[in-house]
């Protein structure tokens, strides 16, 4: 189980990073002025965080 938790936390890395790697090559830095960039960012780090507790509480059983 806590190798299914790493590789969703990995997933969901990878491909957050991607497409904000790719808007960053498309549209500069200015990206970050959308409201969408910025609340995305911030829930895929909140879904990071609450993924790691989780794999934190499963390793420690």
């Amino acid at each position: 189980m806590t190798r299914f938790i790493q590789f969703v936390q990995l997933a969901v890395l990878i491909i957050i990073s991607a497409f904000v790697g790719y808007d960053l090559i498309l549209h500069g830095i200015s990206i970050f002025n959308d409201k969408y960039i910025t609340i995305a960012l911030v829930l895929a780090g909140l879904l990071e965080i609450a993924l790691f507790v989780i794999y934190k509480l499963i390793e420690e059983d």
